[in-house]
C-alpha cells in the first residue's frame, strides 16, 4: 500500500502537529522495510537518471560538502532539430560516484508521479508546499556539510542506511539555509542508523549531518516550506494594493511632496483594507493557471456559467462603451455587454453570450486576466 500523507509518515498525527511540528526531531521507525517501494526505489531512481532526457539543473553532485563543477558530468546531446548543452552524462555520473561524489536529484515530484502523490497528499495535511529532493550516497561517504534548512524536512530512508547526527533547533529560529561549523552546531537532540522504511523529521533551522554507514544510503528528503511571517505580511499587503484598485503612472517632474502625498494616501488605503482581510493562504501552485484553462475549456460548453473573481465597478465613455474596473484592471466593452457586466457587479453568474453573442474571445481575454473565473 503507498503511503497517503502525514499519518503514514509519523504515525500519530496529532502528537506529531502538538509535540513536534515546527521545533522538535522525530524518528519515526519502519512498519516495514519496503513501505516506501511504491514511491520510489533504487531501480526507479536508475531509470530518472538513465532515461537519456534528464537535464540541469535536476541533478547536482557534491562530495565532502563541495560541489562538483557541473561540466564534469554533462554532455552536448542532440534532440530532434535541436542541441542539448547539459544533457546529464550517466556516465560520467558513475565515475564521479565512484570515487565518493554524492547524487542529490531535484525536484522529484517533477520526475516521478508517485513521489507528485505523495508531496500532494503531506501538502494538503500542513497547509504549505512540499516538494521532494533525493540523495544517493555511495558506501562510506557523506556529502554535504553539517547544516541548516530554511524548510521542514521529512527524511524518508530508501535503500540502504545512514547515520544521522540531528543537533536542538538554532534560537531564533535561522530563516536561510548555511553551512555551519562545529562550533555552531550546538546541543545534540539526536543521534541513529536510517534503515529502509524509517522516516526522520527535521525542523527549519535544526542543524544536522549524515554519512552513509557501510553501505550506500538512498534516502527522499520532503520539504515542507512554511511561509515565513515576512511572507504571510508581503502577501497581505500586495493583495490590499491590488484591493485598493489600479496602479497609477507616476509623473517624474511631479514635487516630491506631491508624490509622497499619494503614497501616503494609497498606503493608508491599503492598510484599511488590510484591517479587516484574512492571512492569505498558501494556494497550491498551480491552482490559478488550471483555474483559467478549465473556465477557458468550458466556454466550448453550452450552459457554462462565469462570475467576477472581485468588485466591479462600471462607468459609462463618451463613445458609448462601458468602462469596466475590476481593480487589478480595466476594460472598454461595447455597450452590448452592460446588461451582464451589472450581473457580475451584482453578484450573479452569466453565461459567455451574454457578453459578447456570437464570440467567445473577449470572455477568453478576461479570464486569462483573472477578472472573471468558471461557476461550478
Amino acid at each position: 500500500m503507498s503511503p497517503t500523507g502525514l499519518v503514514s509518515l509519523v504515525g500519530d498525527e496529532q502528537t506529531f502537529l502538538s509535540e513536534h511540528w515546527t521545533h522538535t526531531p522525530l524518528l519515526h521507525r519502519a512498519a516495514s522495510a519496503d513501505a516506501f517501494a511504491p514511491v520510489l526505489t533504487m531501480a526507479g531512481f536508475a531509470d530518472v537518471l538513465t532515461t537519456g532526457v534528464l537535464r540541469l539543473p535536476h541533478l547536482r553532485l557534491v562530495r565532502e560538502g563541495q560541489q562538483i563543477a557541473e561540466g564534469t558530468y554533462t554532455s552536448v546531446r542532440k534532440v530532434g532539430h535541436g542541441t542539448v548543452t547539459d544533457a546529464i552524462d550517466p556516465a560520467k555520473v558513475l565515475s564521479h560516484f565512484s570515487i565518493g561524489s554524492t547524487l542529490v536529484l531535484d525536484a522529484v515530484e517533477l520526475l516521478v508521479p508517485a513521489v507528485r502523490t505523495l508531496c500532494d497528499a503531506l501538502a494538503a495535511s500542513l497547509d504549505c508546499p512540499v516538494d521532494a529532493v533525493a540523495f544517493l550516497t555511495p558506501p562510506a561517504a557523506k556529502g554535504l556539510a553539517p547544516h541548516i534548512d530554511d524548510e521542514d524536512v521529512f527524511v524518508l530512508q530508501l535503500s540502504g542506511t545512514k547515520q544521522w547526527t540531528v543537533h536542538e533547533q538554532l534560537r531564533p529560529v535561522p530563516l536561510k539555509p548555511r553551512a555551519l561549523t562545529e562550533a555552531q552546531l550546538g546541543p545534540v537532540a539526536l543521534t541513529t542508523v536510517l534503515a529502509p522504511g524509517d522516516v526522520m523529521y527535521v525542523p527549519r533551522g535544526t542543524p544536522h549531518h549524515a554519512a552513509s554507514a557501510g553501505s550506500h544510503s538512498l534516502h527522499l528528503s520532503l520539504a515542507a516550506r512554511r511561509p515565513t511571517l515576512d511572507a504571510r505580511v508581503s502577501d497581505a499587503l500586495r493583495d490590499a494594493l491590488l484591493e485598493a484598485g489600479p496602479d497609477t503612472d507616476l509623473d517624474s517632474l511631479t514635487p516630491a511632496a506631491e508624490t509622497q502625498a499619494l503614497v501616503r494616501a494609497r498606503a493608508v488605503d491599503a492598510l484599511d483594507r488590510l484591517r479587516t482581510a484574512a492571512a492569505p493562504g498558501t494556494a497550491e501552485e498551480g491552482d490559478g493557471l488550471r483555474t483559467v484553462l478549465t473556465g477557458m475549456a468550458a466556454l466550448a460548453t453550452s450552459g457554462s456559467r462565469y462570475s467576477a473573481t472581485g468588485d466591479v465597478r462600471l462607468s459609462d465613455e463618451a463613445d458609448g462603451q462601458v468602462l469596466a474596473d475590476f481593480g487589478r484592471f480595466r476594460a472598454r466593452l461595447p455597450a452590448v455587454s452592460r446588461p451582464a457586466l451589472e450581473r457580475l457587479a451584482a453578484g450573479d453568474a452569466v453565461r459567455p453570450e451574454d457578453f459578447f453573442p456570437g464570440s467567445t474571445g473577449p470572455v477568453g481575454q478576461l479570464l486569462v486576466r483573472g477578472a472573471i473565473r468558471l461557476t461550478t
